[in-house]
């Protein structure tokens, strides 16, 4: 390679909002590696804005990538740069290895975008693509609007019903918590959160005194609006690592999920992760954690 030519670096990581913001360190960690590089990474669009400054994205979903995730060998028809090297972090990254290397990039590693065993997904990516394990640290900061205010960010659902605390018993911890904190409350919910609205206690939760419901508003809009609650509560969802990573004292509840893996990565202190996958979910369960949560905010209020 030609001294004067700078370095390309391709990372292929698409996926959901949490695998997106869970990335985030990885791409710290290969910029920190590949000092002086050119560092592109292949993402979801509707994510691009988390990217760090400095790095190229593009859809994974464009065009121009499709010759990518061909399932015969194929190379770029476009004006698209070679890379120099490519990190993969996909389940299945065989095709795409090989497309990479037929278009001239000859080092190629790859990692399952999944973890197995008892391992943090950050751990499990830097590890599988040789790299130093970073600090925990909140990496969204940025996108938030500054000073904290004595608001509870609620986030009830997580894409369907499997990872998430039954209705009823998140309406018995939000009252547990509003009232015990005297703070308002802001409930987010999504498209894919629509099962939620079936619930009989889904009215009770969104009129309850001093809450306000901000329906599918745009992730960016999530970040000014609500990025200085002094509390985030939800299940475990993109959502929740989106809260956490902007700074915010966090619970995430796992109810089908693993937090040892899946816990956003940010300092243990900040972030509480509640393992219910053994447990009832009933409102009096709930109801002790709440009074453990409340404990918890007067400490870091």
């Amino acid at each position: 390679m030609n001294q004067n030519t700078k370095t390309r670096i391709l990372v292929v990581r698409p996926g959901a909002l949490g695998d997106t913001i869970l990335g985030i360190p990885l791409l710290n960690s290969i910029g920190e590696r590949n000092s002086g590089a050119s560092l592109t990474v292949l993402g979801t669009d509707r994510y691009r804005f988390l990217v760090p400054r400095g790095i190229v994205f593009y859809s994974s979903d464009h065009r121009d990538w499709l010759w990518l995730f061909s399932s015969e060998t194929s190379k770029p028809n476009s004006d698209l740069p070679r890379y120099h090297k490519a990190y993969l972090v996909l389940m299945q990254p065989d095709g795409v290895a090989k497309n990479l290397r037929s278009a001239g990039t000859q080092a190629v590693v790859h990692v399952p975008s999944r973890p197995s065993g008892n391992i943090h997904v950050v751990e499990h990516l830097h590890q599988g693509l040789g790299l130093p394990i970073p600090p925990r640290k909140a990496v969204l900061t940025h996108l938030g609007p500054g000073e904290s205010r004595p608001l509870i960010w609620l986030h009830p659902g997580s894409g369907g019903p499997r990872k998430c605390v039954p209705l009823d018993s998140m309406l018995e911890l939000a009252q547990r918590l509003r009232g015990g904190l005297g703070w308002d409350m802001a409930v987010t919910a999504g498209e894919e959160d629509e099962f939620l609205k079936d619930h009989p206690d889904w009215a009770r939760l969104i009129h309850a005194p001093r809450t306000q419901l901000l329906e599918n508003r745009p992730f960016e809009d999530l970040c000014e609006s609500l990025g200085a609650a002094r509390l985030f509560v939800g299940n475990d969802s993109g959502i929740g690592h989106l809260a956490a990573n902007l700074g915010i004292p966090s619970a995430v509840l796992f109810v089908s999920t693993d937090p040892v893996q899946w816990a956003p990565w940010v300092p243990e202190e900040q972030v509480r992760a509640i393992d219910l996958r053994e447990r009832e979910l009933s409102p009096s369960v709930l109801q002790r954690e709440a009074e453990e949560l409340l404990l918890w905010a007067e400490e870091i209020r």
